[in-house]
């Protein structure tokens, strides 16, 4: 499966970062030419929510590298770079403008855009989506003079944001249509503990409402209001309703689209010498048995660093167990599996507010997702090897008692 010259990658975030640094690292040697919108050189996006958005690190600490840094990998680095369309027959990338760039392998790590409400003032100057580098500093300066802030979705990105604008002073609102706090996780009970700490935090929380306007004083936001008439103050505004895979330039190509790029378990899009990786890739997950499109730096990352080591020579499937942390104020979550891809049981031991919890999720008696707080790394190390190997469960009398281990509840393999 190695890389035929050149790679042409689209997108510039995470995925694209790592699947250079592995294939140079595995020997690569193709030229590399890397054709991204953004303004910056790839960078990690988990500070983006927390740390750069609360003026605690300075931006261009998120670089994975410098511009210089991939001259010195042999890697051209062309961002302000827009992708118009793709001629898998042609192999090549026709840029807007119409420069064609052509390509012997292609990936595309091109990621996913936020989606938006059509509400009445969402294209005010206060109102902002939240996915780029630039998204970030702009709220951070925006959100020192704010000082009420107001965050619609309570999904993982809404919380974290939520998160930091509290603790960097402001009054802050959440306006989520459905009922629970991050709703992702899979367990109303863990949700709920969720909403206490941020409750216990401060933040207001509007769970089961919609928005029907953002109200403005000119160009000035001013507040929102509810479909059921609650008025909101708030100066700023952060809209986190999800993401959509960047996929409108692959229209015509060929290239088999349904919710992301469809890819097999080595990355190949439905055409030759096309790979898909990261956000916009729909992978077939041989871990849990069934497609997945994973919006999370952990997996950009595996992802790319998979594929970078397939270019280069060592292909093997991709068995990897997804994983990723959320940080919301002093609480690190961790989750692993596919804790909401379906599940029969949530079994939760100990609780967020003691620092201390495991939760244990089953479908068809096998664990296939976990949810941990405060657990030491061999946990973590036992629930992967579990959730990759899904024995069958053995000891169900056993499954909420604090201190026995989970490999003792379920039988070999």
């Amino acid at each position: 499966m190695a890389a035929k010259d050149p790679i042409v990658v689209v997108g510039g975030g995470r995925a694209a970062a790592s699947l250079v640094d592995a294939y140079r690292e595995g020997g690569g040697e193709a030229l590399i030419t890397i054709l991204s919108a953004e303004s910056h050189p790839p960078y990690n996006r988990p500070p983006l929510s927390k740390f750069i958005l609360r003026g605690e690190m300075p931006p261009e600490d998120a670089y994975v590298h410098t511009p210089e840094e991939y001259e010195e990998q042999l890697v051209e680095l062309r961002l302000e770079t827009l992708v118009e369309s793709v001629d898998p027959d042609a192999h090549t990338v026709t840029l807007a403008g119409g420069e064609a760039v052509p390509y012997g392998t292609l990936v595309i790590a091109s990621g996913a855009h936020p989606r938006t409400l059509p509400l009445p003032g969402i294209d005010l100057p206060a109102v902002h989506t939240f996915r780029t580098l630039d998204d970030s500093t702009t709220v951070h300066a925006e959100a020192l003079e704010a000082h009420k802030a107001l965050v619609v979705g309570g999904s993982f990105i809404g919380s974290e944001v939520a998160a930091s604008l509290r603790m960097m002073g402001l009054e802050v609102t959440i306006v989520e249509r459905g009922e629970r706090l991050v709703p992702q996780l899979g367990s109303p009970e863990l949700s709920d503990q969720v909403a206490d700490l941020y409750r216990e935090q401060g933040v207001e929380l509007l769970l089961g409402e919609q928005l029907e306007e953002l109200k403005a004083n000119g160009q000035m936001l001013v507040g929102a209001r509810t479909k059921s008439g609650i008025d909101i103050e708030a100066f700023v505004a952060v809209v986190g309703v999800g993401v959509e895979p960047e996929v409108g330039f692959l229209e015509g190509s060929g290239i088999d689209v349904d919710n992301g790029i469809l890819v097999d378990d080595h990355f190949r899009a439905s055409v030759a010498d096309v790979y898909a990786i990261g956000d916009v890739a729909r992978f077939q997950d041989v871990v849990v048995g069934r497609p997945r499109r994973i919006e999370h730096w952990s997996n950009a990352n595996a992802q790319g660093i998979h594929l970078g080591q397939s270019l280069a020579g060592k292909s093997t499937p991709f068995e990897h167990v997804a994983a990723f942390f959320t940080k919301m104020f002093d609480l690190q979550l961790q989750v692993l599996g596919d804790p909401d891809g379906g599940v029969d049981e949530v079994v939760l031991r100990g609780t967020i507010a003691s620092g201390n919890l495991l939760g244990l999720y089953l479908r068809d008696e096998r664990l296939v997702g976990a949810v941990l707080v405060g657990q030491t790394g061999d946990m973590v190390e036992e629930l992967t090897g579990l959730l990759r190997e899904q024995p069958k469960l053995s000891d169900r009398s056993h499954l909420a008692t604090d201190g026995v281990r989970p490999s003792a509840l379920f039988a070999a393999a």
